[in-house]
């Protein structure tokens, strides 16, 4: 047995455990999911190997089943989580005659996943040396195996800034992601009877926005004042992140500066009117002074800039559109395209995770700033801190890999982009993602194809209801398409619009897992998921029936949400 284990956990979950043996070998525990996220039986099909087998979950899981049960193969009911159709499950019960052994039917399934995952790492390993001469397994994510391909096979001169202390966190506040909202939740068809909702998705946005734009590089350079007022060359604006005073115009339906505020929900990240003061990537101000938005500069970092990302985008974009779907080259590229800019977002300040015995853990009690502490039952205990960069016992290695200020930007650009139709008056908008768009009409076809950057037609629906962010659905003629957040078996269209009703909720029992690190197991709970209108980022409208129709923006007064 080893006594020298060493856990990375980032946001609760286990990216890495190393256990040393003899001071000379290691073996890494690591989840596959990090680095290939997707579906075993999906990743099976798409890298040609074994078919992965079939279980039934809910059956094993049943409280009132034997686990030594032993009789005919359980209903087809059963099988539905693996969503498989009635031909599937025909053929897998044609082998059994009243012999289906649950214990042994386990065992089997558990040692076909094993095999099944090995033969696509290893697969995956051999496209991803053959492309880049990269080896997987020195990278347990999927975003650090990209920033490495980066890095080695892309980069070139250009000079990223490594971001850390109080320029992080300056930063990190103009870092706020993708805009999603509800701007009108269902079609009024008093107006139109044969109105629909247009659903179009943006071809690869994070990557049509890192190949075409340019980012921050060189040497941050810090100042104060309003940088603008003194600038003289007005054909090369000041480029960086800017802590700004904002006022924007009050009559936007659809505000596009973001900022992040306490709401009577919570923190929430909301795009207000009004006024208030927020940090801000320079080229979404200048974007957003088109359209009636003013702003005082207060300080910020200047930057250079470069086309750093445009030979690692026109790469995995050539190789994408020249493979096969589903084959392994074409899922190698889309996940790569997507997965490099949000490994450079990462926190400086990393939390370490060390197991101790109960007396060497109090002494690190009084050393360092303890986050976590889980009792390992066996005279050990897991415990997390934070160690500053400087730490000279912390790990600096990843350091190099971080610069917020290129995650920030990218998200921008992506904002700047969705701009020009969140402010185009012709379109009625019911809802907008970070890359996606509901309006009332086709597009222009400039804007549509299958390049980087171009729409595509996903949906046409006769009906649709938008609720919350992550919480909406259509339908047509042929299908019902439901897509609710964190909800495993999604409902009904119609249940989605009953909650359209001032005050309406639905609650749905599902199960939960939790892992219980000090017994070594796992726990699933029946929980209860409730569906429900929220105005966490806009004003609700609702008519004088208690229906909700519409929405209109939050109005700030010196960064306070006022009626």
């Amino acid at each position: 047995l080893s006594d020298s284990v060493h856990p990375i956990i980032r946001d609760g979950r286990f990216i890495n455990l190393r256990i040393n043996f003899a001071k000379k070998y290691n073996l890494y525990f690591r989840d596959s999911f990090l680095l290939l996220p997707s579906s075993l039986d999906k990743l099976a099909k798409e890298f040609g190997v074994i078919n992965k087998g079939i279980f039934p979950y809910s059956f094993v899981n049943n409280k009132n089943v034997s686990l030594i049960y032993e009789g005919v193969v359980p209903e087809y009911s059963y099988f539905l989580q693996e969503k498989i159709s009635k031909e599937e499950f025909e053929s897998y019960s044609s082998k059994f005659n009243n012999n289906w052994n649950l214990r042994e039917e386990t065992i089997k399934y558990c040692e076909l996943d094993c095999l099944v995952l090995y033969q696509i790492i290893e697969k995956f390993s051999q496209f991803i040396y053959k492309l880049f001469r990269i080896d997987i397994h020195q990278y347990p994510t999927l975003s650090s195996l990209a920033f490495a391909i980066f890095r080695s096979n892309f980069l070139g001169d250009s000079k990223i800034p490594i971001i850390l202390g109080e320029m992080f966190n300056f930063i990190k506040e103009s870092y706020t992601g993708g805009s999603v909202d509800v701007y009108k939740p269902c079609i009024d068809f008093n107006k139109n009877k044969n109105s629909k909702v247009y659903r179009w998705d943006v071809n690869s946005l994070y990557p049509f926005v890192m190949k075409l734009f340019l980012m921050p590089v060189g040497y941050p350079i810090y100042f104060e004042g309003d940088i603008l007022s003194v600038h003289k060359d007005k054909s090369e604006k000041p480029f960086g992140i800017f802590e700004v005073d904002v006022i924007a115009p009050e009559n936007m339906k659809i505000p596009l500066l973001q900022t992040r505020i306490k709401t009577p929900n919570g923190y929430r990240t909301i795009a207000p009117i009004g006024n208030w003061s927020g940090k801000y990537f320079s080229e979404e101000l200048y974007n957003a002074s088109k359209y009636g938005y003013k702003f005082k500069v207060k300080r910020g970092y200047l930057f250079e800039k470069a086309n750093i990302f445009d030979k690692y985008v026109d790469f995995l974009y050539e190789l994408k559109k020249n493979s096969m779907k589903r084959s392994p080259n074409y899922i190698i590229s889309k996940l790569l395209l997507n997965s490099l800019y949000g490994r450079l977002a990462m926190n400086p300040i990393a939390e370490s995770h060390v197991i101790k015995n109960n007396e060497d853990a109090l002494k690190l009690y009084t050393k360092k700033n303890i986050t976590n502490i889980i009792d390992l039952r066996n005279g050990k205990e897991l415990i997390s801190f934070f160690n500053m960069p400087t730490d000279l016992d912390g790990d600096i290695s990843d350091i190099r890999n971080i610069s917020i200020v290129e995650s920030a930007a990218v998200t921008a650009y992506a904002r700047i982009y969705m701009s020009q139709f969140k402010t185009n008056k012709n379109l009625t908008i019911y809802y907008s993602d970070t890359d996606s768009l509901d309006i009332d009409q086709m597009l222009d076809s400039i804007y549509i194809g299958n390049e980087l950057g171009q729409m595509k037609l996903e949906h046409i629906f006769d009906d649709a209801v938008f609720l919350s962010p992550k919480m909406y659905g259509g339908i047509t003629e042929n299908y019902e398409y439901v897509r609710i957040k964190g909800l495993k078996n999604p409902i009904k269209f119609k249940e989605l619009k009953s909650l359209l009703k001032k005050g309406s909720k639905l609650e749905i029992k599902q199960e939960k897992w939790y892992s219980d690190v000090s017994n070594g197991l796992f726990h699933i709970k029946d929980e209860i998921y409730t569906l429900m209108v929220t105005d966490a980022k806009r004003k609700l409208i609702y008519n004088e029936n208690g229906e909700f129709i519409d929405t209109s923006p939050l109005k700030l007064k010196d960064g306070i949400i006022v009626d």
